[in-house]
């Protein structure tokens, strides 16, 4: 909050420089050497242009949508939600400085029996900035707050070949149609990082919240005919309230180029997450568990039935050492229930491991870290209610799954939950001897607002979950986690980056009409160990594991994530074939994938044909992707999923042959 208070405090007093630009009576302007912004300077608002790149960004007639929407809680309850027409607009004043050029927008709304309150827009524009940043502040009567924002609401015009880049899982891609809303749920599998793009054959509009502490937020891009309006929506903290001013903490920008989603991406999101906790150190330059690093291949098993266990013995038998192992169905309750009472384990897990250890896999036990059962002993003696986090009406949030048990969502910042995960990991670790542990949900599952009046931080949203869990784990790995020891999760949450050795990305959508894309290997390769595709199908032959496979190397993810039953039956042979060669490949790219940067896929042309993949997509069987290695220079990973061998054509006029079910690598 203090630099977007500086900020403000630095454009009210900083006299107007010289040069600045000048516009009709009726026009204010933002103007550098890069893009242009035009607003009315009469007494209704209207964004009226947007130039970049020698491009207008907005529809015809400018982005007269409203561009906030606030709603207000008083003392006694009173809560009305308002937008500028609710209002009195009072024009705009340009705040120009040194740096930067500024107008800010005014409203006065009433909200009590004394003076109308300000709502202001503050739009700042740096001399070199590409990107326009738009902010947020609010007066208020004494002991209001605000609870919800709906800022910036801005529309730009849609061509009809308009398609969402949504940063879910690894990223997926979606057709914008007349009407509809594309929206990614930050920080969640959903939205794992805090951007939305829409780009066309003429260029990419990219919308992004440079916020470094990870607050709960909805990004949206809602089609309305000719136009999209790109909304970012938020369920703010009372601290957000104090002292009779509302601030909403982070810029929110907004930009047009010329060149694809993948340059933008490149371009814009990345120089910011340098700027985070999370983001400003690289592999090389972060602790990650030495296992880890070298975990080429990841096994999935599940109990300690026979079966399951002789197959985990042929397939560590096959695959080698180094194996890493998800093990679920350790604990003897069925899944999703009795959370978090796993113990004990099942007879039988402890040997398992020990034994799966002597053939040199590592093992990470699976538990949740958010849920909570409420018929469990443990939420009755230890309160998990009082632990749980609370709706704004004083319920629980409660999810249930497919083991049809309803869970409650614990806050993370409670001292009781903290607790009971703190005592559970040190249990699993030194009762069970594993090599770490995966807790589920937390780089995956969404924050949830909560309003427990017993909880260490200020009521409704804000960034305290990210921070709460951050406090945890690394008070964890401190105390409890010796230097072999692994913390994993579920998902790719960009705000738990640095505190996990390893993120398993499974969850991001895919459809015949949903394609997954690599945006979050473009923005964080370099700073993430990560495993995974998605969902391993039951059946093999239908080739998705391949592609599953293929997909996943070029990715830079570690391979596999399969249950070892499966993965060795007879009929699946040459798909676990594929995958220990390339496992066997991967291995010998560790420049690579441990601290290099993958920079985009490559689509071989020649003597390549197309398959389809049900519930993914109909891709050629060979498949390339460019990276920068940690020495800085450029190879290119060539994948070949087929049972033939194939003489591709790459760019810069190479040609080679791919033998099947292989991998090569090409220096640049």
């Amino acid at each position: 909050m203090k630099h977007v208070l500086m900020l403000a405090a630095l454009l009210l007093t900083a006299p107007c420089t010289a040069g600045a630009a000048k516009a009709p009576a009726d026009d204010l302007v933002l103007k550098n050497g890069r893009v242009e912004l035009t607003f009315s300077g009469g007494d209704t608002f209207l964004f009226k242009s947007y130039r970049s790149e020698g491009a207008e960004m907005l529809p015809e007639g400018g982005s007269a949508t409203h561009p906030w929407r606030l709603t207000y809680r008083s003392t006694e309850g009173v809560n009305p939600t308002l937008l500028p027409r609710n209002g009195y607009y009072e024009g705009a004043e340009r705040l120009d400085t040194l740096g930067a050029a500024a107008l800010r927008f005014t409203w006065r709304v009433v909200l009590d029996g004394g003076p109308t309150r300000a709502v202001r827009m503050t739009v700042t524009l740096g001399a070199d900035a590409e990107l326009p940043a738009w902010r947020l502040d609010a007066d208020l009567p004494d002991g209001w707050v605000i609870t919800e924002a709906e800022f910036p609401r801005i529309a730009v015009a849609r061509p009809r070949d308009a398609r969402g880049i949504l940063p879910v899982g690894y990223g997926t891609e979606y057709a914008i149609g007349t009407s509809g809303q594309l929206q990614a749920r930050y920080p969640s599998c959903t939205g794992t990082m805090q951007l939305v793009m829409m780009h066309h054959a003429d260029g990419t509009a990219y919308f992004a919240a440079e916020d470094t502490e990870g607050c709960g937020k909805l990004l949206s891009m809602v089609s309305e005919g000719h136009s999209v309006v790109f909304v970012q929506q938020t369920t703010t903290s009372y601290a957000w309230s104090e002292g009779g001013h509302f601030v909403l903490p982070w810029p929110t920008v907004l930009g047009f180029t010329r060149e694809g989603w993948q340059a933008a991406a490149l371009r814009w999101y990345r120089p910011f997450t340098f700027e985070t906790a999370w983001g400003r150190r690289t592999l090389r330059e972060r602790p990650v568990v030495e296992w880890i690093r070298h975990a080429d291949l990841w096994l999935r098993p599940g109990g300690v039935k026979p079966a399951a266990l002789a197959a985990l013995r042929k397939a560590l038998a096959y695959y080698g050492r180094g194996v890493g192992l998800h093990w679920y169905y350790w604990h003897a309750h069925p899944f999703d229930t009795n959370y978090p009472d796993y113990f004990p384990a099942q007879e039988g897990f402890a040997e398992a491991v020990a034994e799966a250890q002597r053939l040199g896999a590592h093992v990470t036990p699976y538990i949740n870290g958010r849920l909570w059962d409420p018929a469990t002993e443990s939420y009755r003696t230890m309160h998990g209610a009082e632990a749980s986090c609370r709706k704004a009406d004083g319920t629980l949030y409660t999810e249930v799954y497919s083991s049809k048990v309803p869970n409650t969502v614990t806050c993370p910042a409670s001292p009781v939950w903290q607790q009971v995960l703190r005592d559970l990991n040190r249990r699993i670790l030194t009762e069970l001897g594993t090599d770490g542990v995966y807790m589920d949900q937390i780089g995956c599952a969404s924050s949830e607002n909560c309003y427990a009046p017993n909880h260490p931080h200020a009521p409704g949203g804000g960034g305290w979950w990210p921070a709460a869990y951050r406090e945890l784990l690394e008070g964890m790995r401190r105390d409890i986690y010796t230097p072999e020891q692994a913390m994993t999760t579920e998902e790719n949450v960009e705000c738990y980056i640095d505190l996990f050795d390893m993120m398993l990305i499974v969850n991001t959508s895919h459809s015949a009409s949903v394609r997954m894309v690599p945006l979050f290997p473009l923005i964080y390769s370099d700073r993430c160990v990560y495993s995974g595709y998605t969902y391993i199908p039951w059946r093999f032959s239908d080739g998705s594991m391949r592609f599953i496979t293929m997909k996943s190397l070029l990715w830079g993810s570690q391979l596999g994530w399969v249950d070892p039953e499966l993965l060795m039956r007879e009929e699946n042979r040459l798909d676990a074939e594929f995958l220990k060669r390339l496992a066997a490949f991967r291995r010998e790219q560790h420049d690579l994938f441990l601290g290099g940067r993958f920079l985009g896929e490559i689509i071989p042309g020649g003597d390549n044909p197309r398959r389809e993949i049900p519930r993914y997509e109909t891709t050629p069987v060979v498949l390339a992707a460019e990276w920068e290695s940690l020495s800085g220079g450029r190879a290119c990973i060539v994948v070949n999923m087929d049972n033939a061998a194939h003489e591709v054509s790459l760019p810069d006029g190479w040609k080679i042959t791919v033998p099947a079910l292989d991998a090569l690598r090409l220096e640049k």
